[in-house]
């Protein structure tokens, strides 16, 4: 059974007439790029080019200083977190193909940063 996105993303404290229109142009919580914690415009950019990419698998990492990067392809995962561990700090996955795999992530809930190095979940305004 596929999930119903418009209802994940009204218990998630989206915006659900953002989901209005037929079932192509509802939003999965993977393409929400304001819910990606810590990114800077530069990293939103980023993540806006992983998620235009078609060959699979695809991976998008992230650390706590909002350094990133994505692969796709063959070894996508661990390329990913390789290349975003260059930076010097561990990395952890936050998407890979169409899903948020970042746990706590996984409905595209308002997050907010605090301090650069804490995440904490929002709540809606």
């Amino acid at each position: 059974m596929k999930p119903d996105w418009k209802l994940l993303a009204c218990i998630a404290c989206l915006p659900c007439s953002a989901l209005a229109g037929g079932g192509s142009s509802w939003l999965k919580p993977v393409d929400l790029i304001e819910a990606v914690p810590l990114l800077n415009d530069g990293g939103r950019a980023g993540y806006g080019r992983f998620l235009q990419v078609t060959l699979r698998p695809r991976a998008f990492a992230l650390n706590m200083n909002g350094e990133w990067a994505w692969n796709a392809g063959e070894d996508a995962i661990e390329e990913a977190v390789a290349a975003c561990e260059s930076h010097g700090l561990p990395c952890q996955l936050y998407a890979v193909d169409e899903e948020v795999v970042m746990p706590g992530f996984e409905l595209g809930a308002p997050l907010h940063a605090l301090g650069g190095s804490r995440l904490v979940q929002g709540t809606a305004p």
